[in-house]
């Protein structure tokens, strides 16, 4: 049998089978011109006769069109014929809650409980330069000064998949500690067991970025290497309950951490999201909190 080229009735086996088990490689020329009644897929190795490099085609039940199965398709949810309807997806997956904190009015400190000490403040701040919003949290100029804000009355379940995403800025990488994501302690209380995906930095350690988890049993720490700027930046949280927590910071590689991952029960209704913010030294050293993210899943059937 020659490569490329269709099985005959002297070929060993039955030719019928052959072809249509067999995946053709070849150019588009070659590919448009074969007998689309005996083949399945074929494969193009270059662009021709209107087909495309490195592409798989389908030859139709008929046998007189090719399917291409590489292209993509619209796909915008306008009928049943386009993945479902817009609504559909809402209410058929009614234990999926996207809580997108990234418009304007959620980038107020009046919409978040708030928690200071030592002096500690918040305030509601729109850069001079490229317009944008944040809550700005001031630890001042007290040592062990702190400001936090928590979005509250909202449970995440942490038996199931969320998705956590903030953008930040440090005004200062020296003299601070800090706490950003689902279901952290606040900066002035010791290290918990409760169930957390928690960003933190403490300058008295390094000043890395670190993911820190909790289960309810037992937290645990762990370094990203990546080291925190006065640069805004985002971070990403992910987790899978009963396998591992995912921090990226920025462009940067992975933490992916599989110890002490919590895997049931909810958070407090007073912290889905927490941002929390202490200086070490008499000098302020503000967090910017430009928008947050929080994608999670519900065992209630909430529509």
């Amino acid at each position: 049998m020659v490569i490329n080229t269709a099985a005959w009735s002297t070929t060993p086996a039955d030719d019928v089978r052959l072809n249509r088990v067999t995946n053709i490689s070849n150019t588009g020329d070659i590919l448009a011109a074969l007998d689309k009644t005996k083949f399945g897929l074929l494969i193009c190795t270059l662009d021709g006769s209107g087909l495309t490099k490195d592409h798989i085609y389908l030859c139709n039940a008929a046998g007189d069109a090719l399917i291409d199965l590489s292209s993509m398709q619209a796909h915008t949810h306008v009928s049943n014929t386009d993945g479902g309807t817009f609504n559909s997806l809402f209410r058929l997956n009614s234990t999926h809650i996207d809580l997108a904190l990234t418009k304007t009015q959620d980038c107020q400190k009046a919409n978040w409980d708030q928690t200071f000490a030592s002096g500690g403040t918040a305030e509601d701040k729109t850069d001079g330069t490229t317009g944008e919003r944040s809550i700005r949290l001031r630890p001042n100029t007290t040592s062990g000064g702190a400001a936090s804000i928590r979005y509250p009355h909202l449970k995440l379940e942490w038996s199931a998949e969320c998705f956590f995403q903030a953008k930040l800025q440090l005004e200062s990488t020296s003299a601070l500690a800090f706490h950003s994501g689902v279901g952290c302690d606040l900066i002035t209380s010791a290290d918990s067991n409760n169930r957390k995906m928690q960003a933190e930095v403490c300058t008295v350690t390094n000043q890395n970025w670190w993911l820190r988890t909790a289960n309810g049993t037992a937290n645990s720490a762990s370094d990203t290497g990546i080291a925190i700027t006065t640069n805004r930046v985002g971070i990403r949280m992910k987790h899978f309950p009963g396998d591992s927590d995912h921090l990226t910071v920025g462009s940067g590689t992975v933490l992916i951490k599989s110890s002490n991952v919590a895997t049931d029960s909810t958070t407090a209704t007073s912290n889905l999201i927490t941002h929390s913010i202490k200086n070490s030294t008499t000098a302020d050293k503000p967090l910017l909190v430009y928008g947050t993210r929080v994608v999670y899943y519900v065992t209630d059937d909430w529509i």
